[in-house]
């Protein structure tokens, strides 16, 4: 339930003002429209037989950078580029993926991925080894991949973090990096211009895992078989920087004005309640926005892919039992989806600490652009 706002009595900018109306209101989705049938084509673009990738870009060439964390349990670069005939390398290069470099000149595992149209990759480095230990502090880097240069980083001060913290997932807008901390419930933002960083909203409900993580059926367990808990760890940006939607692993969905999350003379009472609950989602391993707004969500539970147009519809557009634990997935400009298969359950961190997977693990690609639209 949403609770009565008293708005403050001082002269709240348009924006803010804005924002709490939203808030107010109840803003679920209509009624799902009728899922697609049959199912949007899948069409197999890459395989992996050593790496679990969680997440992946496309440039403009149709090269991926891969995402594989050291919690999944493999070894390898954390972040990988893949060549149009298939083999793969270190990215940006060897000495960011080697654990003998300095940590301040090396990722230890990459989080969280976006593309920019500028060419600009932003990459949080969550400092934790494969024994799930802090080797180095968590940061933010910023690579040129038109030249395959790291060109900034940018630590994350341990004022705004935790005891247990862990930073889980990134996107930058207006000057701003928002970072998800999947370990504690909060928001970090980073003035990425002026230095300063804030830590918002600790502990509240819409960062804060509030039911167990389903797939297939059967609730999911970390390595000491206990229910798994991952708190807010998915994250996306609306297309023109306006809207931040993020929610733990097992849903649902919000979404926050990034003015208000920008503005420090926004009080903390303002914030909490100005988080507007999106969509009931289920579990999702991840999620991405098209150029129109179209978010697309990988539904874990079931291995389905939904669409959220920017109209309000929800619509199933593929279930598939190829899918299980569908990753965060990239779109091109051009409306080209890919779907990275992790099969995290089976992965050691949420498997009672033994590695299951059952290879090879496949990236999917639909083309969004050739479905029909969905019809309220």
């Amino acid at each position: 339930m949403f609770r009565t706002l008293s708005l403050p009595s001082r002269v709240m900018p348009a924006a803010l003002a804005a924002s709490i109306l939203s808030a107010a209101v109840p803003a679920l989705a209509a009624k799902p429209a009728p899922p697609l049938d049959p199912s949007a084509p899948l069409v197999a673009v890459a395989q992996s037989t050593t790496q679990v990738w969680t997440a992946l870009v496309v440039l403009p060439d149709g090269r991926m950078i891969l995402d594989s964390p050291t919690s999944t349990g493999t070894q390898g670069p954390t972040l990988a580029l893949r060549d149009a005939d298939g083999t793969t390398h270190p990215y940006p290069d060897a000495g960011w993926n080697d654990p003998a470099t300095p940590p301040e000149k090396r990722l230890v595992s990459a989080e969280s991925l976006q593309l920019v149209e500028d060419g600009t990759l932003w990459v949080l480095d969550s400092g934790f080894d494969s024994a799930d230990r802090a080797v180095a502090p968590a940061k933010l880097v910023r690579l040129d991949t038109r030249t395959g240069t790291v060109t900034r980083t940018w630590t994350v001060d341990p004022a705004v973090l935790r005891p247990g913290s862990r930073v889980a997932g990134v996107r930058v807008g207006r000057g701003h990096a928002f970072i998800l901390d999947s370990g504690v419930p909060g928001l970090i933002v980073i003035d990425l211009e002026h230095g300063p960083q804030r830590r918002l909203m600790d502990h509240h409900p819409s960062l804060t895992a509030q039911r167990p993580i389903t797939v297939g059926g059967q609730v999911v367990q970390d390595a000491t078989g206990h229910t798994a808990i991952v708190h807010a760890n998915e994250i996306e940006i609306s297309p023109d920087s306006q809207w931040l939607y993020y929610q733990p692993f097992c849903g649902p969905l919000y979404r926050i004005g990034t003015d208000l999350l920008t503005d420090t003379t926004i009080t903390s009472f303002e914030l909490d309640d100005s988080a507007t609950l999106w969509y009931k989602t289920p579990p999702l391993g991840g999620m991405t926005v098209a150029r129109d707004g179209t978010l697309y969500f990988d539904d874990i539970s079931t291995g389905s892919i939904f669409r959220f147009t920017a109209g309000r519809i929800y619509q199933r557009i593929v279930l598939d039992p190829r899918l299980r634990w569908p990753a965060t997935p990239a779109i091109t400009p051009s409306g080209q989806l890919y779907i990275p298969t992790a099969q995290l359950d089976r992965t050691p961190r949420f498997n009672h600490g033994q590695m299951a997977v059952q290879w090879p693990l496949t990236i999917y690609r639909i083309d969004t652009a050739a479905l029909p639209p969905p019809i309220r």
